[in-house]
Order: C-alpha cells, then sequence, then structure tokens
C-alpha cells in the first residue's frame, strides 16, 4: 500500500523536519545513505521526498506534494520517467553491474548512472533510489563512485541500507548520511490495522511487538506456514540445557523447506535468525523488568524458560551471537557451516 502524502506517513518525525528544513533552506545535499533496520518506511521515504521535489502542483519548500497533478499520479504508479529505481532482483544475491552501467554492448549506454545523466524528460530534475545497497558488490560501488563523486546538476540519489559497516568507505565518504529508528509499537500497530493484518488494537500491539518496529517482521510473524516453527523454534530456545544437534537440524529443515535456491534459503534464515533475536530480546526485558506478583512470574517462566535464571551478561550473549550471524550469513558465509556454529555457540551460552 502506497502511502501518497506526508500526512498519511508514520513515523521519522524528526528526519521528516530535517529534509523539511533543508529543502526550504535550499541547502539540500546530491546524495544521501538511509540506513536503518528492514521494513522501518526507509524507500516510502525516499519516494515521498521524490513525490515532494517532482510535483509541478505545489512547490518543494511547503513539503506538500499535490498528488493531483500528472507528476504525483506517475509517482504513484511507478512510471515518471525521470524517478530511477532499482532494487536486487529475486533471483540474485546482490544487485548486479548490469543494473548500474548497463549489459554488454550497451555498457555505459543505460543503467542507472547513465539515465541519472540524462535531462530530466518532464520534472525538474532526475532523482535515483538504489534499494539494497548493501548488496553492491565492489565492481558495482567503483562504478557508481564517480556519478557520486560528480552528480549530475539537481540530481538527488537515495541509497537505502541496513548497515553503515556494509558500504564501501568511498561509498559512504560521498554520501550525508540519515538515520532511521524502529517505528515505535503504536505506529507499527497502526499500520497493521491499515493493512488489515489485524482485527483490533489490542491484537496489532501485540503483533507489533513482537515485530520489534518492522513491517518485514510482521509480515513473518503472521505468516502461518511459519507459526508453527517459530513456537517450536522458541521451545528448544528455552530449554537447559539447549540440543544445538537438534536446533541445528530443526533450522537445516526449516530452511530447506523453501526449495533448492540459495537466494531463498538465505532469505528464509535470515527470518529464522530473526525470530531467535526478538526471543531473546523479549526474554531480557521481561527478566529486567519488575515482575510483582506470582501469576506473572509464572508466565514469564512458562514462555521463556531457563532465560528466567540466566544472568544479563548471558543474555546480552545470545543477542550478540544472533546478530553476528545474521551479519555472517549476509557475508556470504556458508548456511550450514553457519547454522552449526550458531547453535553450538548458543548452547554454550545457555549454560553460563
Amino acid at each position: 500500500m502506497m502511502q501518497k502524502d506526508w500526512n498519511s506517513f508514520l513515523g521519522h518525525e524528526k528526519q521528516q523536519s530535517w529534509f523539511r528544513n533543508a529543502i526550504r533552506n535550499n541547502r539540500l545535499a546530491s546524495t544521501f545513505l538511509m540506513v536503518g533496520p528492514e521494513g522501518i518506511g526507509k524507500r516510502t521515504f525516499a519516494r515521498l521526498l521524490a513525490k515532494t521535489m517532482l510535483c509541478t502542483g505545489s512547490d518543494p519548500s511547503i513539503f506538500a506534494p499535490c498528488c493531483h497533478c500528472e507528476a504525483c499520479a506517475q509517482i504513484d504508479a511507478s512510471t515518471h520517467p525521470d524517478l530511477l529505481e532499482i532494487a536486487r532482483r529475486p533471483d540474485k544475491t546482490a544487485l548486479i553491474m548490469e543494473q548500474l552501467v548497463g549489459e554488454g554492448e550497451m555498457r555505459m549506454r543505460e543503467g542507472l548512472c547513465y539515465e541519472l545523466r540524462m535531462k530530466p524528460y518532464s520534472g525538474r530534475r532526475k532523482i535515483a533510489i538504489i534499494d539494497d545497497a548493501d548488496t553492491i558488490a565492489e565492481e558495482g560501488a567503483n562504478s557508481l563512485l564517480k556519478t557520486l563523486e560528480e552528480p549530475p546538476p539537481g540530481s538527488l540519489i537515495f541509497l537505502i541500507s541496513t548497515s553503515v559497516q556494509r558500504q564501501l568507505p568511498t561509498i559512504r565518504s560521498r554520501c550525508q548520511m540519515v538515520r532511521f529508528q524502529p517505528l515505535t509499537s503504536d505506529e507499527l500497530s497502526q499500520l497493521i490495522l491499515r493493512h488489515g493484518i489485524a482485527d483490533n488494537i489490542e491484537e496489532a500491539l501485540t503483533v507489533a511487538t513482537q515485530a520489534a518496529g518492522s513491517m518485514a517482521a510482521v509480515a513473518n510473524w503472521t505468516n502461518e506456514e511459519l507459526r508453527a516453527f517459530r513456537l517450536e523454534l522458541f521451545r528448544q530456545l528455552r530449554q537447559r540445557p539447549l540440543d544445538f544437534t537438534k536446533l541445528a537440524k530443526a533450522v537445516q529443515g526449516n530452511m530447506e523447506s523453501v526449495g533448492t535456491e540459495s537466494q531463498p534459503r538465505r532469505e528464509r534464515l535470515k527470518v529464522i535468525l530473526d525470530f531467535a533475536l526478538n526471543f531473546y530480546r523479549a526474554g531480557m526485558r521481561t527478566i529486567l523488568a519488575e515482575i510483582d506478583n506470582e501469576a506473572s512470574r509464572s508466565a514469564a517462566v512458562e514462555q521463556y524458560g531457563h532465560l528466567m535464571t540466566l544472568g544479563s551478561s548471558s543474555l546480552v550473549a545470545a543477542v550478540q551471537r544472533c546478530m553476528e550471524a545474521r551479519e555472517h550469513l549476509d557475508r556470504m558465509v556458508s548456511p550450514a557451516s553457519l547454522i552449526e556454529a550458531w547453535a553450538a555457540d548458543l548452547a554454550v551460552i545457555s549454560q553460563a
């Protein structure tokens, strides 16, 4: 569901205010690196900025696209000739060179970098949104670098990223960084209701809390196919001692259930690691909270098992290990090796 204007966009008020002031004062940089977790609205934010800048019915300084002109309609339909968007293709593990500079005989005569240098067709400027910028390989980054060093006059480039560390220093140094935080539970619950994922606010808040501020996580938490596996994963994680062989086998089996292609398997493993990460984070919040009655404590023990007896340092270690595994997966480490090492380390941590 496309959010058509800033009034319908939820969250990131500080970032909106910053861009509003930069546009009004004519102090907008040419390239921005938008960094934050998946599924929190970074790409939608960039598209609304593009709509604000390309709208012909409202001046950009007003920071309120009219939503009625042809330019606004084209952006909503993803057909505006001056808005260039690329993202990792579903069957690929990374953005490929051809998306940036063209293919074969057409190299440097097509692709995003070429199109960005063309004179605007109908708008005030050319705007490029590069999603999945984390996956740009070094060769692709070098091709993009010249465009970032000498951006066409009036152009705007938005790179969408989840991690500063995954950007080459040469790319980082040529971008103005804008950090985005996860959505609040209230903001996310409103989005959940808007998308019809929950029937009432109580249900929406429950899902929002589990999803840790991300609409991408909401889709996984509400997926019926994943529900049974998630419950089994949590059951194993709260046992002591943790049977790492059984855990690794279960995770491997679920990952392989999506098919034989490498990329879908990696995407499924990311989901599983995020489930584990959120489980440990939620357990930590529960343990650190003051539980003032026996019924609540019994419910917490039932939900988190041996986590209730672990020290905070062990819980922090479990959270960090899940984050590390997620990061290693993005670096193309073998999934089978990663699963085995991750499960074994969690077993050690659970004994601390």
